[in-house]
């Protein structure tokens, strides 16, 4: 079995290239994903949380400045980069997403960024009790 690591590179890898229609492959069945404004929950977890992602700029890509690994979690520490919604690049803006991996799938994604406080994205008001984000559920970090 992959070493938890090699999985989450795996999904970096894959949301990269032309196989990010099989990130969900990466994902346990009763998978969260967790992100500002949206947490994302069961088996079409990853895929919902790519839907999220899709209209909140052009492309984005990540710089890792250092790696974590404690047992089955794996923490990335990094830089985004990429081009907002009005074609206005960005850099430097700073990420952390932490992995928790089991039984060689990610059980369980979190990721704090700096997205909305740069400017690259708009700040959305918090998801309550009565609203959703698309399939979301309305539990905050």
């Amino acid at each position: 079995m992959d070493s938890p690591r090699v999985i989450v590179e795996a999904f970096f890898d894959r949301m990269e290239d032309d196989r990010r229609d099989t990130v969900g492959d990466l994902f346990a069945e009763d998978a969260t994903i967790t992100l500002p404004g949206a947490t994302f929950e069961g088996p079409t977890a990853a895929y919902d949380f790519l839907d999220f992602l899709a209209p909140r700029y052009e492309w984005a890509a990540k710089e890792f400045d250092r790696w974590i690994e404690a047992g089955d979690t794996v923490v990335s520490i990094g830089r985004l980069y990429g081009v907002d919604n009005d074609g206005i690049e960005f850099e430097d803006v700073r990420y952390v997403d932490v992995y928790e991996v089991r039984r060689g799938l990610i059980q369980r994604l979190d990721i704090w960024n700096d997205l909305a406080v740069d400017g690259v994205v708009p700040v959305e008001p918090p998801a309550t009790a009565d609203s959703t984000v698309a399939g979301a559920s309305s539990e905050e970090e």
